[in-house]
């Protein structure tokens, strides 16, 4: 298993957005904190969030190519991640045809969610009156989640629903989430 240090050398690489960097950190926080309330391994669930998007930045312009480009760099780099880790991020893109994996597993949904929600979340923050994470509610978070689709349009809310599949409401993960979130409000600026 790569080391939390090492996957960060990866970053520091090859993910030159900083909007990017704090989405993935959020991811990993997210997902350690659910892998730890559902009796996982955090550091296998945390290194998948933190991991997920670095081929982004290259794939930009073509998205159907995200997941493809993360496999040349783990190559490259010559980096051995455990299969799981590897389906579950290439997962998190089956709409592509150039992707092999679906989504099967407890990692591969929690993956596509947590990413998912980490933006949400975000978007909630903005548009509180001091754009602080620790003004947000859970129940706001549900209330623009299922009533306002209009709000962070670009979200898959399907993907986040889909948490589900692992075992926990969406109310639980959306206050698990949200308080993984607040513990690095200052990191991440929020």
């Amino acid at each position: 298993m790569i080391e939390r240090s090492k996957a960060q050398e990866l970053i520091d690489k090859y993910v030159t957005t900083d909007w990017l960097k704090l989405h993935m950190r959020e991811s990993e926080v997210i997902m350690r904190a659910l892998a730890k309330h559902l009796g996982k391994d955090p550091d296998l669930w945390g290194i998948t969030g933190l991991l997920h998007d670095i081929d982004y930045d290259f794939v930009d312009k073509d998205p159907k190519t995200h997941g493809v480009e993360f496999e040349k760099i783990l190559e490259k780099e010559k980096v051995e991640l455990p299969e799981e880790v590897v389906h579950a991020i290439k997962a998190h893109n089956e709409e592509s045809e150039l992707i092999d994996a679906k989504r099967e597993s407890d990692l591969d949904y929690a993956l596509a969610a947590s990413e998912n929600l980490s933006g949400f979340l975000v978007a909630c923050a903005l548009v509180m009156p001091d754009k602080k994470i620790k003004s947000v509610k859970v129940e706001s978070v549900i209330q623009k989640l299922k009533k306002d689709k209009s709000f962070a349009r670009a979200v898959r809310r399907d993907l986040i629903f889909d948490i589900e599949k692992v075992g926990i409401t969406l109310e639980e993960f959306i206050e698990i989430a949200l308080d993984a979130v607040c513990k690095i409000d200052k990191e991440i600026g929020l």
